[in-house]
């Protein structure tokens, strides 16, 4: 889509999708944009520290995002109304994943605030497909209503049913479930894209930290050992432990 064409504005209010949003927006417009990127090695969320991205929160914790987003500093939110959520993405790009009435502050004090931040409906077909260009003001992540956001395109989003949709290598992360849905649904994107390659990659036990580290790689295709990335995960998909010793004594175990 042209970046001239439409702002995210425009696409908000078009077919007054939630009227009371939409006469926010057409009376004093208390509304702000927030594009998330927090570039920090570790985040303060609840209390404890987070080591993963905003992106991988959102798409795998999305509770423990939202969380992040409604502890903010009380001076950028006390008379904000509402509020239009962004993911940062690459260069200027901005992914917005939802529109949220602020329902007040839970907990406050002279710096940061814990707000009531709940997400409204009517905007669901626009979320996490559509992507905006946030402007030369990157830094500035929150900025008002007032300032006028191009979208650059609409795409399939960032997931399908239970699948995430496959963007680059770099940002494989699945969990045991996607895996085995990958598999069982035989999605072909997947498919072709594992089957495409071989890697170093790293299986996470979240219950205690542990990492197995394994690789892939091409020998003799006759006896059908040559399929890349997808023939080994399959093998994770099928058993958990993927024949290795020390997996399938962890998974007998626990």
């Amino acid at each position: 889509m042209d970046s001239n064409i439409i702002t995210i504005q425009d696409l908000l209010l078009w077919g007054n999708r939630n009227q009371d949003f939409t006469n926010e927006a057409n009376g004093t417009q208390r509304i702000k944009l927030i594009r998330h990127l927090d570039n920090r090695d570790v985040k303060i969320i609840d209390g404890k520290e987070y080591v993963e991205s905003l992106y991988f929160l959102y798409r795998n914790h999305n509770e423990l995002f939202l969380t992040y987003q409604n502890e903010q500093k009380t001076a950028n939110f006390v008379n904000v109304e509402y509020i239009v959520s962004f993911i940062g993405e690459e260069n200027r790009s901005a992914r917005f994943v939802g529109v949220y009435k602020n329902c007040g502050r839970v907990e406050t004090d002279e710096e940061r605030s814990v707000f009531d931040f709940q997400k409204v409906s009517g905007f669901e077909k626009l979320e996490e497909r559509v992507i905006i260009d946030w402007g030369d003001n990157a830094i500035s992540w929150h900025q008002w209503w007032k300032n006028s956001k191009y979208v650059t395109r609409i795409d399939r989003g960032m997931s399908e049913g239970d699948i995430p949709v496959f963007t680059s290598y770099e940002e494989v992360i699945l969990d045991y479930c996607q895996l085995s849905s990958i598999f069982e649904k035989n999605n072909l994107e997947w498919k072709y894209r594992l089957e495409a390659c071989n890697c170093i990659y790293m299986i996470l036990d979240k219950s205690n930290g542990k990492q197995y580290v394994g690789s892939t790689y091409t020998t003799d295709k006759k006896n059908g050992s040559g399929k890349g990335i997808w023939k080994r995960w399959s093998e994770y998909a099928e058993t958990g432990h993927g024949g290795n010793k020390s997996l399938e004594s962890l998974c007998q175990s626990d």
